[in-house]
């Protein structure tokens, strides 16, 4: 995901679009693997302000995802917006990402925003019932025999704390 920066570097405040679709190969986030359904689609605008790039964008695309509850595989349409700051000689400490001969590389920012936009759990559909707990089977297709103990209402352990409150008189 390279772009020319040749004119917006001879004046600055001038705004560049960049449109693309991108096919990407899976990628290794915190020990799982993210695969993807469907290309990247980018759109993003940029301008240079005389010290550094301001890139903005929204990225669009589909997940191949897992389930959390049935563990069945699906396509989760995925999409998230990003703004990143690019400069020519980032320091250690800064938040920025580094400017190119001529050209902005947005793979790496995409991916870091990505990354942290990623769901923690990914659920097929609204009302998915899950695997049975007994025998594990998906409960979205069948209907099992299994008798499972409804879990018992705890008390609230707060509950009590109750009766120390005077609702009707001032403190």
């Amino acid at each position: 995901m390279k772009f020319p920066i040749a004119a917006q570097l001879r004046q600055p405040g001038l705004t560049g679009r960049y449109v693309a679709d991108e096919a990407m190969q899976p990628q290794q986030y915190m020990g799982a693997e993210v695969s993807f359904a469907a290309p990247l689609h980018v759109e993003a605008t940029y301008v240079y302000d005389g010290a550094g790039f301001t890139v903005q964008g929204i990225v669009k695309t589909a997940l191949c995802s897992t389930c959390a509850l049935c563990a069945r595989e699906f396509e989760e349409p995925f999409s998230f917006s990003f703004e990143e700051r690019f400069v020519k000689d980032p320091g250690p400490e800064d938040e920025t990402y580094p400017i190119g001969n001529e050209e902005l590389d947005i793979t790496r920012p995409v991916l870091d925003n990505l990354f942290l936009n990623l769901p923690l759990q990914s659920i097929c559909r609204e009302d998915c019932k899950g695997l049975c707990p007994v025998c594990g089977c998906d409960l979205n297709s069948v209907q099992c025999a299994c008798t499972r103990e409804e879990e018992p209402e705890r008390e609230n352990p707060f509950a009590k704390l109750g009766v120390l409150l005077n609702h009707d008189k001032e403190v």
